[in-house]
């Protein structure tokens, strides 16, 4: 059975539905990767390397309390997070994360690149950490504050005693994009986009595309889930805007390489 198919096969079942398949498939099967609806019978090898165990650990441990699967699931799309910060960590430039929460992503990546080794660079993390910033919501995006206080409870303090150790992280606090002259940098190594609607995210790629490193990479985190649809064609829009295009991959991550 291809690949390709067991992926449609998923998507028309409930939770229940995909848990037996995924259980038959396993054992008919041998994926060497199955999580978060990636499944592959690929080399997956890097689950097992130590740089990347080490920065996976730490990320775990801010997964959020009421969402600990979150630190779980998601290994293929920390590795690509990290591929792309250890390139861009060859680049001149600051790193920025816009839509932070607990900091999984970002704690990956400053335990990765041992980060606080790495002179006067800054990690700029632009977050609410509350969940979503209503006046940014566009009308079909109102929906989304019905799940924000319960699906992201209030994690700043949280950040501040775990993030904010680390030396030259800025913790911006704050809607998208009124924050964005905070992260007070000419030069972008590394963008990171994550905040589940349309306009503050388009406002972070106008923002700091100009400052992007030739060589840079941002990543879409969003771009090819279901369900998020809006953001990825005005990503796309975005993209074309600029003369190139976005690669998308099976993690639902988006890529764009500035040239």
């Amino acid at each position: 059975m291809g690949l390709g198919l067991v992926s449609g096969i998923r998507r028309g079942m409930d939770k229940a539905g995909r848990a037996m398949f995924e259980a038959l498939l396993s054992k008919y099967t041998k994926p060497t990767y199955n999580l978060a609806g990636l499944i592959t019978d690929k080399n997956s090898d890097f689950v097992g390397d130590p740089a990347f165990v080490k920065a996976f650990e730490a990320a775990r441990k801010q997964a959020p309390a009421n969402h600990p699967e979150w630190g779980e699931v998601i290994k293929w799309q920390v590795h690509v997070v990290l591929w792309a910060a250890a390139h861009s960590a060859r680049l001149p430039g600051d790193f920025v994360e816009c839509g932070v929460n607990t900091g999984i992503y970002s704690m990956a990546v400053m335990t990765h690149l041992d980060f606080a080794s790495m002179g006067d660079r800054r990690f700029f993390l632009l977050d609410t950490f509350k969940g979503f910033a209503e006046e940014t919501l566009r009308d079909d995006e109102k929906k989304l504050m019905r799940v924000s206080e319960r699906k992201y409870p209030d994690c700043y303090e949280f950040v501040k005693d775990t993030l904010g150790r680390i030396p030259n992280a800025v913790i911006i606090r704050g809607a998208v994009p009124a924050t964005l002259p905070q992260a007070a940098t000419d030069r972008v190594a590394y963008l990171s986009i994550d905040m589940n609607c349309v306009e503050p995210e388009v406002a972070a790629l106008e923002h700091f595309w100009p400052k992007l490193a030739s060589g840079g990479i941002v990543v879409l985190d969003d771009y090819g889930w279901p369900g998020h649809q809006a953001q990825k064609e005005a990503h796309d829009q975005f993209a074309r805007s600029v003369g190139t295009s976005v690669l998308c991959l099976p993690t639902g991550q988006g890529i764009i390489l500035k040239a």
